[in-house]
């Protein structure tokens, strides 16, 4: 327990002194005779109680009383005047000024045992105050902080919710897309077979016409029906048209056969299985079906390059996979957009295997990844993006995916000639499973 006294007169300060050693060998005794010191003191010695006499010249005990509980964090210091004057209006002033109790001159040692007694309980209740006052503070901020987790974990959970609901849509749309496609795509199948009877048939009439043509080259009145068939025939371009009628047939049916793709794919994509439904896969597979579906959202602007080695089916679910690329690939292409460069963009996808893994990685020459944020990509909620242009989840989502899902690893970093890369590699199968 730490003591200051004060006095202006050195006597009265041994005297002070000598009690409060006598009393106990726990007290450490600090001596000061000039009141200006009395503030600094206290905060530099972190003192506990104050023996404080009222007359003094320079400054006298009820302004440095003053003084010290203008300091807040001296609230807790223990105040005890030492006086000879008895009047009712200085103790008044004293304790209106913050004083906790009073001593009289001279000083009588049991008395000043008693009020030490008192003051030290008061402070050390005081210090237990505090703690539990600065631990209640903690824990508030703990409790903050873990609503905040929750209220985070429930947007997730709110959001996941939304996607799988988005996904289900998705894939009624796909569906319902699927059937009149189904019906266009077969009636253009006949269409075609019918284009080409056509064709053996209207062959027929004009080798037939021609044999007329010349049997009739003598009778002007069978003649001019034949020049108003050829007449009509190079108004309407026929010979043209039966030239292309097969290429537009064919380019038809090609059409038909990729919107039929892209419908699969995201019917793949918006798949509504369990997490854990597996099933063995090739990732160049799922690579191409994310390109199939982002391919409009870069060809204005961007190059994507493939190096796709041949790589070993897995156990995997191929649609959380593809959400992974796509995240990744949207990522690049709309970091690169913002750029808003003259030149053409680059991503490069590449794909390989090891012993019992697969590998994908992917590099673009963007802006790359802020090295102060690079730590915190796959962080939920964490987003560079503009408030309402992102959630922050997909690299969260995509970590989760890769690592709890399917024991993988994704890393990321920044390109020494700019721009940013990730690498995942995931095993060819999953814990307490056979690999093919």
């Amino acid at each position: 327990m730490k003591i200051l006294v004060v006095d202006d007169e050195r006597l009265n300060l041994k005297v002070a002194e000598a009690y409060l050693k006598n009393m106990s060998g726990e007290f450490e005794v600090i001596l000061c005779q000039n009141p200006l010191e009395v503030e600094k003191l206290v905060v530099e010695n972190d003192i506990d109680i104050v023996l404080l006499d009222i007359i003094m010249p320079i400054m006298n005990g009820t302004e440095v009383i003053e003084q010290l509980r203008k300091n807040h964090y001296l609230n807790d210091v223990q105040i005890i005047i030492l006086t000879a004057l008895s009047d009712a209006e200085t103790f008044k002033v004293c304790f209106d000024k913050g004083a906790d109790d009073f001593l009289k001159k001279p000083i009588d040692v049991n008395e000043l045992q008693a009020r030490l007694k008192a003051a030290i309980k008061t402070r050390n209740n005081a210090k237990i105050l505090k703690k539990m006052y600065q631990r209640l503070k903690e824990q508030n901020l703990e409790l903050k902080e873990l609503n905040k987790v929750i209220k985070e974990a429930q947007f997730y959970m709110i959001q996941k919710e939304k996607l799988a609901s988005i996904g289900e849509l998705a894939a009624g749309v796909a569906h319902e897309i699927n059937n009149p496609l189904g019906y266009v795509g077969s009636n253009i199948e006949t269409m075609n077979n019918f284009a080409e009877k056509i064709k053996q048939v209207v062959d027929v009439y004009r080798k037939s016409f021609a044999g007329l043509e010349q049997l009739e080259t003598q009778n002007k009145e069978g003649q001019a029906y034949f020049t108003n068939v050829h007449d009509a025939e190079r108004k309407f371009k026929f010979n043209f048209v039966m030239d292309e009628l097969n290429s537009i047939m064919k380019d038809s049916g090609e059409g038909i056969e990729r919107i039929s793709k892209i419908v699969q794919t995201l019917k793949n994509f918006a798949r509504t299985g369990a997490e854990n439904e597996t099933a063995y896969s090739n990732l160049n597979s799922t690579v191409e079906e994310a390109l199939l579906i982002v391919k409009n959202e870069a060809k204005y602007t961007i190059d994507i390059e493939t190096h796709l080695e041949e790589v070993p089916e897995m156990e995997c679910n191929s649609g959380q996979l593809g959400q992974v690329i796509l995240n990744i690939l949207v990522n690049a292409i709309q970091a690169i957009k913002a750029q808003n460069r003259s030149d053409r963009g680059h991503i490069t996808i590449m794909t390989g295997s090891a012993e019992n893994s697969v590998f994908l990685k992917i590099l673009d020459d963007g802006p790359g990844i802020p090295e102060e944020v690079l730590g915190k990509i796959f962080d939920p909620f964490f987003t560079t993006k503009d408030v309402g242009q992102g959630t922050g989840l997909g690299l969260s989502i995509s970590h989760d995916i890769i690592v709890n899902k399917h024991n993988g690893m994704i890393t990321a970093g920044n390109n020494p000639d700019g721009g940013a890369w990730f690498y995942i590699t995931i095993p060819l199968k999953k814990e307490g499973t056979d690999c093919l």
